[in-house]
């Protein structure tokens, strides 16, 4: 069976959530205020799945004009008065 076949190993994929996690945690935003991420680098992984940990990290998660990446930003709250 061809590698990109195989389904990825619980301990892959554990160690893929993993380094997400320490990416996003490290906190390295670009100049427009987001976190870049490849997905390259994380093979087993859903983009549904990045966006989950994303959310549990207290970021959100970019759907649109990432150009291949994945990107992550910071929730905004403001208060109006």
């Amino acid at each position: 069976m061809p590698f990109w076949k195989k389904k990825p190993t619980e301990a892959h994929s554990a160690d893929q959530e993993q380094r997400l996690r320490e990416v996003l945690r490290a906190r390295e935003f670009d100049r427009r205020g987001y976190i870049k991420v490849s997905p390259g680098g994380y093979p087993g992984m859903t983009y549904q799945r990045a966006a989950q940990i994303a959310r549990e990290e207290g970021l959100h998660a970019e759907a649109f004009g990432n150009r291949g990446s994945w990107r992550f930003g910071e929730k905004v709250v403001e208060e109006v008065e």
